[in-house]
């Protein structure tokens, strides 16, 4: 009866240690978001595949190249594009995926990161584009 209690006292013990660091260990790993501005500044003269280059600010301090493949134009009023931003410094791609809509005043959008490379394999994030003029201001958060 004795070696019961014992052992049924070990069993809840291991178990509420287990539940506990299972619980801290999630919440050490996830991160929390964090503001961003990444603009673009694009040569549209070789439409739907056009080049330019960007320049990060807040929780990324990057610059590089950009390419910008639009892939779906429905009657000039939606476009859905695929970003890839190259830092300068060759640490990794940032991947981004846009929707955005034309028949506003100044054309907007979301867009969200989607994958990466090198130091980006797992950044997340999305956002607000507005596009004025050659350029993409991206605003919104990484996590």
């Amino acid at each position: 009866m004795k070696q019961n209690k014992i052992l049924s006292s070990s069993i809840a013990l291991l178990l509420i240690a287990f539940c506990t660091t299972s619980w801290v260990a999630k919440s050490a790993n996830t991160a929390m978001p964090a503001p961003v501005t990444i603009t673009g500044t694009y040569d549209f003269s070789t439409f739907p595949n056009v080049a330019g280059t960007f320049v990060t600010s807040g929780a990324l301090n990057l610059s590089g190249t950009s390419t910008m493949n639009i892939s779906q134009n429905i009657n000039g009023v939606i476009a859905h594009c695929d970003v890839v931003l190259t830092p300068s410094d060759g640490s990794g791609s940032i991947f981004i995926h846009q929707e955005c809509v034309f028949n506003t005043p100044i054309p907007q959008g979301r867009w969200e990161i989607v994958g990466g490379t090198g130091a980006y394999s797992n950044l997340k994030g999305n956002g607000f584009t507005a596009m004025p003029s050659n350029q993409e201001a991206m605003t919104g958060v990484i996590f």
